[in-house]
């Protein structure tokens, strides 16, 4: 759909990491500032808007937008084929496989395992700060590997079975140092006990994410869809659950919600007495929707350095960003404070990143020596490590990142150098 010329270019390279980093940023941001606001429910009474089941399905409905956009593109790519007189089938190149299906129906379990991560993560935000819960997210590639390892029998290397303990140590640094004191705004402080309860929750959406990726890969190999498709399907199948099932499941469930685990009908007379909550739920499903595309352009334009630096960025922003909203812009109503433990935070920051990096090493690697070892190694032992742009990390949904489980023939093209 780009040009070469233009997937080159300073501006479009700028654009498209910019426009992941600032909407991945801003999604964060902005399902915990919804938190904070205040309306009047259906008491009379105002009281914070903490609805994370509303919120994931807020985020399922961003989803769903992608299946347009995606219809776009295609009218677009088949416009310009057609000008330039090229045949819209192609004849079958080897290795491609012609009997792939589209089925959206195949979308529909690894939908609901979305759905329940998302859920518990927008709960388990509650009950932390925004940056805990976004470098907490880390822990997605250590579920995602022990379970590739023992379902899919997947071989580890050397530098990722090093990257997964430098990550499991770093996350326990973060963990520990939003528990060592209370965190949060002056006007609103977290207990340590409620934010061991949302690390909790966090950590358990984890699994839940990488039993979805494992489904994902098991049950949609056969199946011929892009990323931005099968994104766009799971938002539709996601919705559809959520206003038949969840919705109704968390009103009939009790809980301290005006006696319901989740009241939607309190949720529908806040938002009509408030236009910021409106417009930050519409902000949200905005940025879902233009977070997944520019996850889809990076993962098939740029390399696995450019994802690796866009993610870690991308927790640091959320977190600078934070510290902004707290000093300079509402004066501690909003964002996350700088306190002593902050600086232990910091360094499992540093620790988590050291373990990405670390964990992707090789990918990185053989991108950056990619011409050389083509002339020192056969194609068979490189074919699986060129594709880091179609799979490495995809960014989808609510800013979920999806980090695929690379082929390890890497063993055999770095057992010399180490």
């Amino acid at each position: 759909f780009f040009s070469t010329n233009m997937a080159a270019s300073s501006l479009y390279f700028l654009f498209v990491t910019g426009g992941l980093l600032v909407c991945g940023t801003f999604n964060s941001l902005i399902a915990k500032l919804i938190y904070g606001f205040t309306s009047v429910g259906w008491r009379g009474t105002e009281h914070h808007f903490r609805k994370p089941w509303f919120q994931t399905t807020n985020m399922f409905v961003g989803m769903v937008l992608c299946l347009p956009i995606k219809y776009l593109t295609s009218r677009l790519c088949a416009k310009k084929a057609a000008a330039e007189e090229q045949p819209l089938l192609q004849t079958k190149t080897d290795g491609e496989d012609t009997n792939k299906a589209q089925s959206p129906t195949m979308v529909i379990i690894p939908a609901v395992a979305d759905l329940l991560a998302t859920g518990l993560m927008m709960s388990g935000l509650v009950f932390t700060t925004a940056s805990v819960y976004q470098m907490m997210r880390g822990a997605q590639v250590v579920f995602c590997t022990i379970l590739s390892v023992v379902f899919l029998q997947t071989k580890l290397d050397q530098f990722q079975k090093m990257g997964i303990l430098i990550t499991v140590f770093g996350i326990t640094i973060v963990g520990l140092a939003s528990c060592l004191a209370d965190s949060g705004t002056e006007a609103t402080p977290i207990p340590v006990s409620t934010q061991l309860f949302g690390i909790f929750l966090i950590l358990l959406a984890q699994l839940v994410q990488a039993v979805q990726m494992i489904m994902e890969q098991w049950l949609l190999q056969d199946i011929q869809m892009d990323a931005l498709e099968v994104a766009g399907y799971e938002g539709l199948w996601g919705s559809i659950l959520c206003f038949t099932v969840f919705l109704p499941l968390a009103y009939l469930l009790p809980g301290s919600d005006e006696g319901h685990l989740e009241d939607s009908y309190d949720s529908m007379l806040m938002l009509y007495h408030s236009r910021s909550i409106v417009l930050c739920e519409f902000l949200n499903c905005l940025s879902v929707l233009s977070y997944n595309w520019f996850g889809l352009v990076v993962t098939q334009d740029f390399t696995a350095m450019h994802r690796v630096i866009i993610e870690a960025s991308r927790s640091l922003m959320v977190w600078i960003s934070d510290l902004v909203i707290f000093y300079v812009i509402t004066d501690g109503a909003f964002g996350e404070a700088w306190t002593w433990s902050s600086w232990l935070q910091l360094l499992g920051f540093g620790v988590l990143l050291s373990g990405t990096i670390v964990y992707n090493y090789t990918t990185l690697y053989v991108e950056a020596h990619l011409e050389e070892l083509q002339k020192q190694y056969p194609p068979e032992d490189l074919e699986h490590l060129e594709a880091p742009r179609a799979q490495s990390v995809h960014s989808g949904r609510s800013g979920h990142s999806r980090a695929s489980n690379r082929s390890i023939g890497s063993d055999r093209v770095l057992q010399t150098r180490w």
